[in-house]
């Protein structure tokens, strides 16, 4: 055989073996045990609590309850930032007699050697 892209001996060649070719058959009972073995696998993952979360109608309404909290969370966040916080004049003298502030552990003043 040649090759040649077009080379009309060759195709025939190709074309003939597939002279005799026949549809396969699957065994007998396929259907029967595939459909056996899958509701067998249905049966042992997770049992009815799994089966019954993962219906769609319930996946999309628990998704749609979580983006309405997500959403309600976020928008009462935005409301709080917009509006100023009131100063309580008891906490800020409380906090003038409890100073808070922090010390720097090592001294910035250099030590002669």
């Amino acid at each position: 055989m040649s090759t040649k892209p077009n080379n009309p001996q060759g195709i025939d060649e190709v074309l003939n073996s597939l002279e005799g070719i026949q549809r396969a058959k699957a065994p007998a009972f396929f259907y029967t045990r595939l459909r056996g073995r899958m509701e067998r696998e249905l049966e042992n993952t997770g049992g009815p609590i799994v089966r019954f979360l993962t219906r769609p109608a319930l996946a999309l309404s628990l998704a749609a309850i979580v983006l309405i909290l997500n959403t309600t969370a976020i928008m009462e966040m935005w409301h709080q930032e917009k509006t100023a916080p009131v100063e309580n004049t008891q906490q800020q003298l409380l906090a003038s007699d409890y100073a808070m502030g922090t010390y720097p552990v090592y001294d910035e003043t250099p030590v002669a050697p």
